[in-house]
C-alpha cells in the first residue's frame, strides 16, 4: 500500500522548490549585475579610446578641438547657421 501525503507535506515541498528557483534566480540576478556593470566599464573605456583615436587621427591640437566646440556650441544655442571652417 502506498502511504499517501499529507496536503500540508505537499504544501512544503513546493515552497522548498519555491525557495530554491528563488535563490537560483537571484544568483542569477547577481551574476547578470556585475556582467553588466563591467560591460558598461568597458564601453566607456573603449568609447574614450576612440575619441581619443579620432583626436589623435584628426591632426587637430587639444587648443583647436576646444575653439571647435565652444563654436558649435554657440552656434547650437542660437540656432544660427554658421560655417565652421577648416574642420
Amino acid at each position: 500500500m502506498v502511504a499517501r501525503k499529507s496536503q500540508s507535506e505537499i504544501l512544503k515541498g513546493k515552497i522548498e522548490k519555491y525557495q530554491q528557483e528563488l535563490e537560483k534566480i537571484q544568483d542569477q540576478k547577481s551574476k547578470l549585475l556585475g556582467k553588466e556593470k563591467k560591460l558598461t566599464q568597458n564601453l566607456n573605456t573603449t568609447q574614450a579610446d576612440y575619441i581619443v583615436a579620432l583626436m589623435n587621427e584628426s591632426g587637430k591640437s587639444i587648443e583647436e578641438l576646444e575653439r571647435f566646440a565652444k563654436e558649435t556650441n554657440i552656434v547650437s544655442k542660437t540656432g544660427g547657421d554658421s560655417n565652421v571652417q577648416n574642420y
